[in-house]
């Protein structure tokens, strides 16, 4: 295989795993915010998915502009730019992106995004407009997501809902989808593999799942614990959970409780109650050790009731 394959087929294989695991990331940001309320959310949305786009973008220009004529440090050179859009335009001119104006908009929402306000904090100059990028986010999905929110009135709470989810994850999708297209059709015709992802990254739910949201993920975790709380459950790991007794959290909380396992974000809103029944158990030592291997796959347990 030539350096230049290789480079192709491996490197940007290895750049596509990275720009899917940056977009995967963005929107499981998105759909695990209770509310859009606080700007540094925002922030982590919009940071990760110009991120991974903007890689995506790249590998897909590399692929479609490099011949054996074109300079190499030409074409390096020219990927030194942020600008989303003008880097999907490069891709159209030459290979066909079916993207309506919602996605070149929000395609432009990164740009504007990466240029502007991802430093915008560091200036005195940005005093007082130091959510921009919030702000930025909300007027698009207002626009294009059909949903009503109070963005001026900071202190008007603005809940996050599948429905934003879902539009969100569609979009994003439907881009990733466009140019992911152009990477395979391009390699295929090369002969070589850059568009295969391996099969436990965090890429093949961005490039090759029917989805771009987590909704379906909630409600099999919900499903999971509807099975462990059941008789079905049986084996080593269902004769410990029945062994170790519970903690004597509020029954009253037990929504809260779903959410926290279902959402790393609602966790913190929890834990302290157990940290407070820590303190008052004799072994926790003992507990935490049993705890820590209770989802191990090879997990033994005697008559006695020892793992």
């Amino acid at each position: 295989m030539k350096s230049v394959d290789w480079w192709k087929n491996f490197a940007l294989g290895m750049e596509l795993d990275a720009a899917g695991t940056f977009v995967y990331n963005g929107v499981r940001a998105l759909h695990g915010l209770p509310s859009l309320n606080h700007p540094v959310d925002c922030f982590e949305v919009l940071y990760n998915l110009s991120v991974g786009i903007e890689r995506l973008l790249k590998v897909a220009i590399i692929l479609v502009e490099h011949e054996e004529q074109v300079s190499l440090e030409q074409l390096e050179r020219s990927l030194i730019s942020h600008n989303t859009i003008e880097l999907a335009d490069r891709i159209n001119s030459r290979r066909k992106l079916e993207l309506a104006n919602v996605h070149r908009e929000f395609l432009s929402v990164l740009s504007r995004f990466y240029k502007t306000h991802r430093y915008g904090r560091y200036s005195i100059s940005n005093i007082p407009e130091i959510d921009e990028e919030r702000k930025l986010l909300l007027r698009f999905i207002c626009k294009h997501g059909n949903i009503q929110m109070d963005i001026g009135d900071e202190f008007s709470l603005i809940p996050n809902s599948d429905k934003i989810r879902r539009f969100f994850g569609t979009v994003v999708k439907k881009i990733c989808d466009e140019v992911f297209r152009v990477v395979k059709d391009r390699a295929r015709e090369l002969n070589i593999f850059t568009y295969e992802i391996r099969s436990d990254s965090k890429a093949m739910k961005v490039f090759y799942g029917e989805r771009l949201d987590f909704l379906d993920e909630d409600i099999k975790k919900k499903e999971l614990l509807l099975f462990l709380m059941s008789e079905k459950a049986k084996g080593v790991h269902r004769a410990i959970f029945q062994e170790v007794d519970a903690l004597d959290l509020d029954p009253t909380m037990v929504a809260s409780y779903i959410h926290a396992l279902v959402n790393d974000v609602h966790l913190p809103y929890v834990e302290g109650e157990i940290d407070e029944l820590y303190m008052e158990m004799r072994d926790v030592k003992g507990r935490l050790g049993i705890l820590r291997v209770i989802d191990n796959e090879h997990l033994s347990f005697d008559d006695e009731g020892e793992t």
